[in-house]
């Protein structure tokens, strides 16, 4: 993940104020997950409360860890291998991000400009691309049963 120094402080300030609209932002996000990609729908089984605090504790620890991302791999590669396994595959990311990004900036309006958007994107986008990664890998290499 490339982000600038720029890049880091957009993400950086524009989370603040998701954290304040987290409610609002994670029903925003869930609804239109499910209205653009209603597949997923079944792919969640938990309570979908239990489910928005584990997207933001997610998107917290994603972050707090801008400046060391590398760090985060091998856990981002572990929950891609375990989203695999939940039959996630890769378009239902880009759904993901789609609907994100569809949230933000309604609960952010004019504080999520453009440049802004596309610093999250790029972020969404390397984590993506980690996780796929991870379930691609769990696929081609299955876990031997004790």
């Amino acid at each position: 993940m490339n982000l600038t120094p720029r890049q880091k402080t957009l993400v950086r300030e524009s989370f603040e104020s998701v954290r304040e609209y987290s409610d609002s932002v994670v029903v925003l996000f869930y609804g239109r997950l499910f209205e653009i990609a209603p597949e997923v729908r079944g792919l969640f089984h938990i309570e979908i409360r239990e489910q928005a605090r584990k997207l933001m504790d997610m998107l917290t620890a994603l972050v707090e860890a801008l400046d060391r991302f590398g760090a985060l791999r091998p856990d981002l590669a572990e929950l891609g291998r375990r989203h695999g396994e939940y039959k996630v595959v890769p378009a239902h990311y880009d759904a993901l991000v789609s609907a994100l990004m569809w949230a933000y900036g309604h609960a952010l309006g004019l504080e999520f400009d453009r440049e802004t958007r596309l610093a999250w994107e790029q972020l969404l986008h390397a984590v993506s691309a980690v996780m796929i990664e991870g379930a691609a890998t769990a696929q081609a290499s299955p876990r031997v049963s004790e």
